[in-house]
């Protein structure tokens, strides 16, 4: 089944609900998820199939997304930014991580990135059955 990330929008705002509508608005929503849907299809299993869990993560990473940029239009209208905005967007970050590193292979460092450093270290065995130089007889 395809997610339809319009249908995540109404949940994204209930994670956000301490933020004024006027800042975020449903196109930027729309767009925050759309960017969390690539983002998350480019790092999680090839044979992941569980979609209420990924459109709960794509909640959980658009959220993430969207109060980033809250923070970024707050501060240039307001000239400051509430004093928890630091504490809720490490707490949004911490939410779609947890969410992020069940669904991928790949080390996801603190910050949501795959970390590189390991993925370079991964090694791969191959095996299979080829014809023998010996002959019976």
């Amino acid at each position: 089944m395809a997610i339809n990330l319009a249908s995540l929008i109404l949940r994204v705002q209930s994670v956000l609900s301490d933020v004024p509508a006027s800042y975020i608005t449903d196109e930027q929503l729309y767009i925050d998820l759309k960017t969390a849907k690539v983002y998350l299809d480019s790092i999680k299993r090839v044979d992941y199939s569980n979609d209420s869990f990924e459109e709960e993560t794509l909640v959980r990473l658009g959220a993430y997304f969207s109060y980033s940029n809250y923070t970024s239009l707050a501060e240039r209208q307001l000239g400051t930014v509430p004093t928890t905005t630091d504490i809720k967007l490490q707490t949004l970050r911490r939410m779609a991580l947890a969410f992020m590193r069940q669904m991928s292979d790949f080390q996801i460092n603190d910050d949501l990135s795959v970390d590189k450093a390991k993925e370079a270290k991964a090694y791969t065995v191959a095996i299979g059955v080829t014809d023998s130089v010996f002959t019976d007889g």
